[in-house]
Protein backbone atom coordinates (compact mmCIF):
# COMPACT_ATOMS: atom_id res chain seq x y z
CA UNK A 1 0.00 0.00 0.00
CA UNK A 2 1.40 3.35 -0.86
CA UNK A 3 0.67 7.04 -0.73
CA UNK A 4 2.40 10.27 -1.52
CA UNK A 5 1.91 13.53 0.30
CA UNK A 6 1.60 16.55 -1.93
CA UNK A 7 0.81 19.61 0.15
CA UNK A 8 1.48 23.32 0.01
CA UNK A 9 -0.45 24.19 3.13
CA UNK A 10 -0.95 20.83 4.84
CA UNK A 11 -4.51 20.71 3.55
CA UNK A 12 -4.32 18.18 0.77
CA UNK A 13 -3.30 14.55 0.43
CA UNK A 14 -2.88 13.02 -3.00
CA UNK A 15 -2.77 9.23 -3.29
CA UNK A 16 -0.17 8.21 -5.80
CA UNK A 17 0.31 4.94 -7.73
CA UNK A 18 1.17 1.85 -5.74
CA UNK A 19 4.89 2.01 -6.52
CA UNK A 20 5.21 5.35 -4.69
CA UNK A 21 6.47 5.95 -1.16
CA UNK A 22 5.06 3.44 1.33
CA UNK A 23 2.89 4.36 4.32
CA UNK A 24 5.52 3.06 6.72
CA UNK A 25 7.88 5.74 5.46
CA UNK A 26 5.39 8.59 5.12
CA UNK A 27 3.51 8.07 8.40
CA UNK A 28 6.34 8.02 10.92
CA UNK A 29 5.70 10.66 13.55
CA UNK A 30 2.80 12.52 15.10
CA UNK A 31 3.21 15.45 12.71
CA UNK A 32 2.76 13.12 9.73
CA UNK A 33 -0.50 11.83 11.17
CA UNK A 34 -1.76 15.36 11.89
CA UNK A 35 -1.09 16.28 8.26
CA UNK A 36 -2.87 13.13 7.10
CA UNK A 37 -5.99 14.01 9.11
CA UNK A 38 -5.89 17.50 7.61
CA UNK A 39 -5.86 15.84 4.21
CA UNK A 40 -8.93 13.79 5.10
CA UNK A 41 -10.81 16.97 6.02
CA UNK A 42 -9.70 18.46 2.70
CA UNK A 43 -11.18 15.56 0.74
CA UNK A 44 -14.55 16.37 2.26
CA UNK A 45 -14.40 19.81 0.67
CA UNK A 46 -13.32 18.59 -2.73
CA UNK A 47 -11.43 15.53 -3.95
CA UNK A 48 -9.71 16.42 -7.20
CA UNK A 49 -12.40 16.62 -9.86
CA UNK A 50 -15.03 15.08 -7.60
CA UNK A 51 -17.36 17.31 -5.68
CA UNK A 52 -17.47 16.93 -1.92
CA UNK A 53 -19.45 19.06 0.51
CA UNK A 54 -17.79 22.00 -1.23
CA UNK A 55 -19.85 21.69 -4.38
CA UNK A 56 -22.07 18.77 -5.28
CA UNK A 57 -23.39 17.60 -1.92
CA UNK A 58 -24.94 20.92 -0.93
CA UNK A 59 -26.99 21.04 -4.12
CA UNK A 60 -27.59 17.35 -4.86
CA UNK A 61 -29.34 16.80 -1.53
CA UNK A 62 -31.81 19.59 -2.37
CA UNK A 63 -32.61 19.38 -6.07
CA UNK A 64 -34.64 16.16 -5.74
CA UNK A 65 -36.99 17.91 -3.31
CA UNK A 66 -39.79 20.47 -3.20
CA UNK A 67 -37.43 23.15 -1.81
CA UNK A 68 -36.18 24.20 -5.25
CA UNK A 69 -37.29 24.56 -8.84
CA UNK A 70 -35.02 24.51 -11.88
CA UNK A 71 -34.48 27.90 -13.49
CA UNK A 72 -34.75 27.34 -17.23
CA UNK A 73 -32.49 30.35 -17.87
CA UNK A 74 -29.67 28.94 -15.76
CA UNK A 75 -26.83 26.73 -16.97
CA UNK A 76 -28.91 23.55 -16.46
CA UNK A 77 -26.30 22.22 -14.04
CA UNK A 78 -27.39 19.02 -12.29
CA UNK A 79 -30.66 19.20 -14.25
CA UNK A 80 -30.93 15.42 -14.55
CA UNK A 81 -31.04 15.24 -10.77
CA UNK A 82 -33.90 17.71 -10.61
CA UNK A 83 -35.73 15.84 -13.38
CA UNK A 84 -35.25 12.56 -11.44
CA UNK A 85 -33.27 11.07 -14.34
CA UNK A 86 -30.10 9.97 -12.58
CA UNK A 87 -28.74 6.71 -14.02
CA UNK A 88 -25.59 4.67 -13.24
CA UNK A 89 -23.66 6.08 -16.20
CA UNK A 90 -24.64 9.66 -15.32
CA UNK A 91 -25.52 10.04 -11.67
CA UNK A 92 -25.92 13.63 -10.51
CA UNK A 93 -25.01 12.78 -6.92
CA UNK A 94 -21.24 13.11 -7.30
CA UNK A 95 -20.20 12.23 -3.77
CA UNK A 96 -19.11 8.59 -3.99
CA UNK A 97 -15.51 9.42 -4.83
CA UNK A 98 -15.08 12.22 -2.30
CA UNK A 99 -16.59 10.22 0.55
CA UNK A 100 -14.47 7.18 -0.31
CA UNK A 101 -11.28 9.20 -0.39
CA UNK A 102 -11.98 10.91 2.92
CA UNK A 103 -12.91 7.62 4.61
CA UNK A 104 -9.87 5.80 3.21
CA UNK A 105 -7.55 8.63 4.28
CA UNK A 106 -9.01 8.39 7.78
CA UNK A 107 -8.55 4.60 7.82
CA UNK A 108 -4.90 4.93 6.82
CA UNK A 109 -4.41 7.07 9.91
CA UNK A 110 -6.31 4.75 12.25
CA UNK A 111 -4.62 1.60 10.97
CA UNK A 112 -1.07 2.94 11.30
CA UNK A 113 -1.19 4.89 14.57
CA UNK A 114 0.59 2.15 16.51
CA UNK A 115 3.95 3.49 15.30
CA UNK A 116 3.67 6.49 17.66
CA UNK A 117 3.33 6.40 21.47
CA UNK A 118 -0.19 6.49 22.86
CA UNK A 119 -0.97 9.82 24.52
CA UNK A 120 -3.61 12.54 24.39
CA UNK A 121 -2.30 13.88 21.08
CA UNK A 122 -2.49 10.48 19.42
CA UNK A 123 -5.94 9.88 20.88
CA UNK A 124 -7.14 13.20 19.47
CA UNK A 125 -5.88 12.26 16.01
CA UNK A 126 -7.63 8.90 16.20
CA UNK A 127 -10.84 10.52 17.44
CA UNK A 128 -10.88 12.95 14.52
CA UNK A 129 -10.11 10.20 12.01
CA UNK A 130 -12.93 8.03 13.34
CA UNK A 131 -15.33 10.98 13.19
CA UNK A 132 -14.34 11.69 9.58
CA UNK A 133 -14.72 8.05 8.58
CA UNK A 134 -18.06 7.71 10.34
CA UNK A 135 -19.47 10.92 8.83
CA UNK A 136 -18.49 9.99 5.30
CA UNK A 137 -19.71 6.41 5.61
CA UNK A 138 -22.97 7.75 7.05
CA UNK A 139 -23.34 10.04 4.04
CA UNK A 140 -22.65 7.16 1.65
CA UNK A 141 -25.17 4.85 3.27
CA UNK A 142 -27.94 7.44 3.48
CA UNK A 143 -27.42 8.38 -0.18
CA UNK A 144 -27.14 4.91 -1.73
CA UNK A 145 -29.04 2.74 0.75
CA UNK A 146 -32.32 2.74 2.61
CA UNK A 147 -32.57 4.51 5.96
CA UNK A 148 -33.53 2.22 8.89
CA UNK A 149 -36.74 4.13 9.65
CA UNK A 150 -37.71 4.39 5.97
CA UNK A 151 -39.39 0.99 5.70
CA UNK A 152 -39.78 -2.32 7.50
CA UNK A 153 -37.25 -4.05 5.22
CA UNK A 154 -34.60 -1.34 5.40
CA UNK A 155 -32.22 -2.88 7.95
CA UNK A 156 -31.89 -6.11 5.95
CA UNK A 157 -31.46 -4.32 2.60
CA UNK A 158 -28.20 -3.40 0.84
CA UNK A 159 -25.93 -1.16 2.90
CA UNK A 160 -22.44 0.08 2.01
CA UNK A 161 -19.25 -1.84 2.75
CA UNK A 162 -17.25 -0.07 5.42
CA UNK A 163 -13.92 1.42 4.41
CA UNK A 164 -12.11 0.40 7.59
CA UNK A 165 -9.44 -1.53 5.70
CA UNK A 166 -7.45 -0.19 2.78
CA UNK A 167 -7.08 -2.69 -0.03
CA UNK A 168 -7.33 -1.33 -3.59
CA UNK A 169 -7.68 -4.86 -4.95
CA UNK A 170 -10.52 -5.94 -2.66
CA UNK A 171 -13.80 -6.91 -4.31
CA UNK A 172 -16.16 -6.20 -1.44
CA UNK A 173 -19.85 -6.92 -1.71
CA UNK A 174 -22.43 -4.83 0.10
CA UNK A 175 -23.41 -5.79 3.66
CA UNK A 176 -26.78 -4.94 5.19
CA UNK A 177 -27.87 -1.48 6.27
CA UNK A 178 -27.85 -2.70 9.87
CA UNK A 179 -24.21 -3.80 9.54
CA UNK A 180 -23.15 -0.45 8.12
CA UNK A 181 -24.87 1.57 10.82
CA UNK A 182 -23.35 -0.70 13.46
CA UNK A 183 -19.84 0.21 12.26
CA UNK A 184 -20.71 3.90 12.08
CA UNK A 185 -21.80 3.82 15.71
CA UNK A 186 -18.72 1.84 16.73
CA UNK A 187 -16.47 4.54 15.25
CA UNK A 188 -18.38 7.39 16.88
CA UNK A 189 -18.54 5.76 20.31
CA UNK A 190 -14.75 5.47 20.28
CA UNK A 191 -14.34 8.96 18.84
CA UNK A 192 -16.36 10.62 21.61
CA UNK A 193 -13.87 9.39 24.21
CA UNK A 194 -10.69 9.90 22.20
CA UNK A 195 -11.24 13.29 20.59
CA UNK A 196 -9.51 16.23 22.28
CA UNK A 197 -11.21 18.94 24.27
CA UNK A 198 -9.09 21.73 22.77
CA UNK A 199 -10.13 21.36 19.12
CA UNK A 200 -11.88 24.45 17.74
CA UNK A 201 -14.09 25.48 14.86
CA UNK A 202 -11.46 28.02 13.80
CA UNK A 203 -9.09 25.12 13.18
CA UNK A 204 -11.71 23.34 11.11
CA UNK A 205 -11.50 20.35 13.44
CA UNK A 206 -14.18 18.12 14.90
CA UNK A 207 -14.88 18.56 18.60
CA UNK A 208 -16.56 16.47 21.26
CA UNK A 209 -19.77 18.39 20.60
CA UNK A 210 -19.42 17.48 16.90
CA UNK A 211 -19.27 13.80 17.75
CA UNK A 212 -22.21 14.00 20.16
CA UNK A 213 -24.26 15.87 17.55
CA UNK A 214 -23.49 13.32 14.84
CA UNK A 215 -24.44 10.53 17.24
CA UNK A 216 -27.76 12.30 17.82
CA UNK A 217 -28.33 12.45 14.05
CA UNK A 218 -27.39 8.81 13.45
CA UNK A 219 -29.63 7.61 16.29
CA UNK A 220 -32.51 9.61 14.78
CA UNK A 221 -32.03 7.73 11.50
CA UNK A 222 -31.98 4.48 13.47
CA UNK A 223 -35.18 5.35 15.33
CA UNK A 224 -33.39 5.04 18.68
CA UNK A 225 -35.07 8.06 20.21
CA UNK A 226 -33.78 7.83 23.82
CA UNK A 227 -30.19 8.00 22.52
CA UNK A 228 -31.12 10.98 20.33
CA UNK A 229 -31.96 12.78 23.58
CA UNK A 230 -28.93 11.46 25.48
CA UNK A 231 -26.34 12.57 22.95
CA UNK A 232 -28.29 15.66 21.96
CA UNK A 233 -28.11 16.91 25.53
CA UNK A 234 -24.34 16.33 25.56
CA UNK A 235 -24.00 18.25 22.27
CA UNK A 236 -25.95 21.31 23.43
CA UNK A 237 -24.25 21.54 26.84
CA UNK A 238 -22.38 24.85 26.99
CA UNK A 239 -23.55 25.87 23.49
CA UNK A 240 -26.32 28.26 22.48
CA UNK A 241 -28.69 28.52 19.54
CA UNK A 242 -27.61 31.14 17.02
CA UNK A 243 -29.33 34.35 18.20
CA UNK A 244 -31.67 36.11 15.82
CA UNK A 245 -29.25 39.06 15.67
CA UNK A 246 -26.44 36.78 14.40
CA UNK A 247 -28.43 34.79 11.86
CA UNK A 248 -27.63 36.80 8.72
CA UNK A 249 -23.98 37.16 9.73
CA UNK A 250 -23.66 33.42 10.30
CA UNK A 251 -23.98 32.81 6.57
CA UNK A 252 -21.60 35.68 5.79
CA UNK A 253 -18.99 34.01 8.04
CA UNK A 254 -19.11 37.05 10.30
CA UNK A 255 -19.76 34.61 13.19
CA UNK A 256 -20.13 30.88 13.86
CA UNK A 257 -23.02 31.02 16.31
CA UNK A 258 -24.53 27.58 16.87
CA UNK A 259 -22.13 25.79 14.50
CA UNK A 260 -20.80 22.51 15.91
CA UNK A 261 -18.77 21.34 12.91
CA UNK A 262 -17.80 23.16 9.76
CA UNK A 263 -15.38 22.74 6.89
CA UNK A 264 -13.22 25.83 6.92
CA UNK A 265 -12.56 27.19 3.43
CA UNK A 266 -9.92 29.86 2.86
CA UNK A 267 -9.61 32.18 -0.10
CA UNK A 268 -6.63 30.21 -1.38
CA UNK A 269 -8.79 27.06 -1.55
CA UNK A 270 -11.00 28.70 -4.18
CA UNK A 271 -14.02 26.48 -3.36
CA UNK A 272 -17.35 28.26 -3.87
CA UNK A 273 -20.23 26.16 -2.48
CA UNK A 274 -22.97 28.59 -3.47
CA UNK A 275 -22.12 28.71 -7.17
CA UNK A 276 -24.15 25.54 -7.65
CA UNK A 277 -27.23 27.53 -6.57
CA UNK A 278 -26.52 30.88 -8.23
CA UNK A 279 -23.87 33.32 -9.42
CA UNK A 280 -23.69 37.06 -8.83
CA UNK A 281 -23.01 38.70 -12.21
CA UNK A 282 -23.24 42.19 -13.68
CA UNK A 283 -26.97 41.88 -14.31
CA UNK A 284 -27.77 40.67 -10.78
CA UNK A 285 -28.18 37.15 -9.43
CA UNK A 286 -28.34 34.43 -12.07
CA UNK A 287 -29.72 31.29 -10.48
CA UNK A 288 -29.45 27.65 -11.41
CA UNK A 289 -32.29 26.86 -9.02
CA UNK A 290 -34.76 29.20 -7.34
CA UNK A 291 -37.13 28.92 -4.41
CA UNK A 292 -40.72 28.17 -5.45
CA UNK A 293 -43.35 30.61 -4.18
CA UNK A 294 -45.12 27.94 -2.13
CA UNK A 295 -41.97 27.29 -0.09
CA UNK A 296 -40.88 30.93 0.14
CA UNK A 297 -44.31 31.80 1.54
CA UNK A 298 -43.77 29.40 4.46
CA UNK A 299 -41.23 31.87 5.85
CA UNK A 300 -43.27 34.52 7.65
CA UNK A 301 -42.43 38.21 7.39
CA UNK A 302 -41.06 38.13 10.96
CA UNK A 303 -38.76 35.16 10.27
CA UNK A 304 -35.12 36.32 10.12
CA UNK A 305 -34.23 33.29 8.01
CA UNK A 306 -36.00 34.74 5.00
CA UNK A 307 -33.42 37.54 4.83
CA UNK A 308 -30.56 35.15 5.59
CA UNK A 309 -31.48 32.45 3.08
CA UNK A 310 -33.01 34.09 0.01
CA UNK A 311 -33.35 37.30 -1.95
CA UNK A 312 -36.14 38.25 -4.33
CA UNK A 313 -34.79 40.23 -7.28
CA UNK A 314 -34.96 40.43 -11.05
CA UNK A 315 -32.61 38.85 -13.55
CA UNK A 316 -33.22 39.47 -17.24
CA UNK A 317 -36.45 41.16 -16.23
CA UNK A 318 -37.78 38.13 -14.35
CA UNK A 319 -38.42 38.37 -10.59
CA UNK A 320 -37.25 35.25 -8.78
CA UNK A 321 -36.46 33.96 -5.27
CA UNK A 322 -32.71 33.36 -5.24
CA UNK A 323 -30.81 31.26 -2.66
CA UNK A 324 -28.13 33.46 -1.05
CA UNK A 325 -27.22 31.22 1.87
CA UNK A 326 -23.75 30.50 0.46
CA UNK A 327 -22.89 33.79 -1.20
CA UNK A 328 -22.00 36.54 1.21
CA UNK A 329 -18.55 36.37 2.84
CA UNK A 330 -17.57 39.91 3.78
CA UNK A 331 -13.89 39.68 2.76
CA UNK A 332 -12.39 38.34 -0.45
CA UNK A 333 -14.52 36.39 -2.89
CA UNK A 334 -18.02 36.45 -1.34
CA UNK A 335 -18.85 33.03 -2.81
CA UNK A 336 -16.07 31.35 -0.80
CA UNK A 337 -17.71 30.49 2.52
CA UNK A 338 -17.28 27.88 5.23
CA UNK A 339 -19.61 24.90 4.98
CA UNK A 340 -21.68 24.44 8.13
CA UNK A 341 -22.01 20.66 8.32
CA UNK A 342 -23.63 20.29 11.76
CA UNK A 343 -25.44 23.04 13.65
CA UNK A 344 -26.87 23.15 17.15
CA UNK A 345 -30.33 23.95 15.79
CA UNK A 346 -30.46 20.57 14.06
CA UNK A 347 -29.67 18.87 17.37
CA UNK A 348 -32.56 20.69 19.08
CA UNK A 349 -34.89 19.66 16.27
CA UNK A 350 -33.62 16.06 16.45
CA UNK A 351 -34.44 16.05 20.15
CA UNK A 352 -37.84 17.68 19.62
CA UNK A 353 -38.84 14.96 17.17
CA UNK A 354 -37.40 12.20 19.35
CA UNK A 355 -39.20 13.50 22.45
CA UNK A 356 -42.45 13.60 20.52
CA UNK A 357 -42.03 10.00 19.45
CA UNK A 358 -41.23 8.93 23.01
CA UNK A 359 -44.07 10.62 24.89
CA UNK A 360 -45.71 13.28 22.70
CA UNK A 361 -43.49 16.07 24.05
CA UNK A 362 -40.76 18.16 22.45
CA UNK A 363 -42.26 21.66 22.56
CA UNK A 364 -39.43 23.09 24.70
CA UNK A 365 -36.77 21.86 22.28
CA UNK A 366 -38.76 23.28 19.37
CA UNK A 367 -39.20 26.64 21.06
CA UNK A 368 -35.46 26.90 21.74
CA UNK A 369 -35.06 27.36 17.97
CA UNK A 370 -38.29 29.24 17.19
CA UNK A 371 -37.73 31.85 19.90
CA UNK A 372 -34.60 33.05 18.06
CA UNK A 373 -36.16 33.23 14.61
CA UNK A 374 -39.38 35.22 15.01
CA UNK A 375 -39.93 38.70 16.40
CA UNK A 376 -42.14 38.85 18.32
CA UNK A 377 -42.21 35.18 19.29
CA UNK A 378 -45.25 33.61 20.88
CA UNK A 379 -45.21 29.85 21.41
CA UNK A 380 -48.00 28.03 19.64
CA UNK A 381 -48.30 25.63 22.56
CA UNK A 382 -48.95 22.81 20.10
CA UNK A 383 -49.77 19.28 21.19
CA UNK A 384 -50.47 16.01 19.42
CA UNK A 385 -50.16 15.83 15.64
CA UNK A 386 -50.05 19.64 15.45
CA UNK A 387 -46.81 19.55 17.46
CA UNK A 388 -45.20 16.98 15.18
CA UNK A 389 -46.19 19.03 12.14
CA UNK A 390 -44.70 22.13 13.75
CA UNK A 391 -41.43 20.30 14.46
CA UNK A 392 -41.15 19.04 10.89
CA UNK A 393 -42.04 22.45 9.45
CA UNK A 394 -39.41 24.15 11.58
CA UNK A 395 -36.86 21.58 10.48
CA UNK A 396 -37.63 22.31 6.84
CA UNK A 397 -37.33 26.07 7.39
CA UNK A 398 -34.23 26.01 9.59
CA UNK A 399 -32.25 23.53 7.47
CA UNK A 400 -33.43 24.73 4.06
CA UNK A 401 -30.78 24.31 1.31
CA UNK A 402 -28.57 22.65 3.91
CA UNK A 403 -28.35 18.96 2.97
CA UNK A 404 -31.39 17.81 4.96
CA UNK A 405 -34.72 17.89 3.09
CA UNK A 406 -34.20 14.85 0.84
CA UNK A 407 -33.05 12.73 3.76
CA UNK A 408 -35.84 13.86 6.08
CA UNK A 409 -38.48 12.82 3.55
CA UNK A 410 -36.61 9.58 2.93
CA UNK A 411 -36.16 8.56 6.57
CA UNK A 412 -39.83 9.31 7.32
CA UNK A 413 -40.99 7.18 4.40
CA UNK A 414 -42.85 10.09 2.82
CA UNK A 415 -43.43 11.03 -0.80
CA UNK A 416 -41.78 14.04 -2.39
CA UNK A 417 -44.48 16.04 -4.19
CA UNK A 418 -43.86 19.23 -6.16
CA UNK A 419 -46.50 21.80 -7.04
CA UNK A 420 -47.80 20.96 -10.52
CA UNK A 421 -49.13 24.44 -11.34
CA UNK A 422 -46.32 26.56 -9.92
CA UNK A 423 -43.60 28.15 -12.03
CA UNK A 424 -40.09 29.44 -11.37
CA UNK A 425 -40.98 33.12 -10.87
CA UNK A 426 -41.46 34.77 -7.49
CA UNK A 427 -45.21 35.19 -8.02
CA UNK A 428 -45.67 31.51 -8.89
CA UNK A 429 -45.92 31.96 -12.65
CA UNK A 430 -43.28 31.01 -15.17
CA UNK A 431 -41.81 27.71 -16.29
CA UNK A 432 -43.45 24.78 -14.50
CA UNK A 433 -41.95 21.46 -13.45
CA UNK A 434 -42.14 18.78 -16.12
CA UNK A 435 -44.84 16.19 -15.44
CA UNK A 436 -42.37 13.31 -15.03
CA UNK A 437 -40.48 15.21 -12.29
CA UNK A 438 -43.39 16.05 -10.01
CA UNK A 439 -43.10 13.27 -7.44
CA UNK A 440 -41.03 10.51 -5.89
CA UNK A 441 -43.62 8.22 -4.32
CA UNK A 442 -42.89 6.70 -0.91
CA UNK A 443 -41.11 3.40 -1.40
CA UNK A 444 -39.93 4.25 -4.92
CA UNK A 445 -36.47 3.02 -5.95
CA UNK A 446 -35.37 6.61 -6.72
CA UNK A 447 -34.85 7.26 -2.99
CA UNK A 448 -31.68 5.15 -3.31
CA UNK A 449 -29.32 6.76 -5.80
CA UNK A 450 -27.65 4.51 -8.38
CA UNK A 451 -24.16 3.22 -7.63
CA UNK A 452 -21.92 4.88 -10.28
CA UNK A 453 -21.11 2.44 -13.06
CA UNK A 454 -17.46 3.51 -12.92
CA UNK A 455 -17.28 2.07 -9.38
CA UNK A 456 -18.93 -1.18 -10.45
CA UNK A 457 -16.46 -1.47 -13.32
CA UNK A 458 -13.70 -1.52 -10.69
CA UNK A 459 -15.54 -3.90 -8.36
CA UNK A 460 -17.74 -6.53 -9.97
CA UNK A 461 -19.09 -7.56 -6.54
CA UNK A 462 -20.55 -4.11 -5.87
CA UNK A 463 -24.27 -4.71 -6.29
CA UNK A 464 -26.38 -2.10 -8.06
CA UNK A 465 -29.47 -0.79 -6.33
CA UNK A 466 -32.78 -2.30 -7.49
CA UNK A 467 -34.56 -0.36 -10.22
CA UNK A 468 -31.49 0.80 -12.17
Amino acid sequence: MSIALNSCDDKDITFAPYNAVSESIVLRNIGDFENAVTGAYAYMIKAGGAGGYGSEFVIDSEIMTDNLILNQEGRQSNANGFRLLSVPNSTHFDYFNSANRAAVAASRVINNLDVVPQDAVRDNIEGQARFIRALNMFDLVRIYSKIPTQSADANASLGMYYLDTVDPFAKNSRPTVADTYGKILADLLIAKDKIGATNTLAQGKATKASVYALLSRVYLYLGDYPNVITYGNLAIAGNTVCPRANMVGLWDDANSSGVLFKLRIDQVDGVTPGVVFSQTVTGGIRSEYVVPKSFADLFSTTDIRKAAYMKTSAYNGKMQNHVIKYDGRLTGNPAIVDIKVIRLEEVYLNMAEAQYRINGGGLAFLNAVRSQRYLPFVSGGETGVALLNAILLERRLELAFEMDRFFTLKRLGLSMVRNAVEGDLADGTGQKVETNALTIPAGNFLWQLPIPQSERDLNSNLQQNPGY
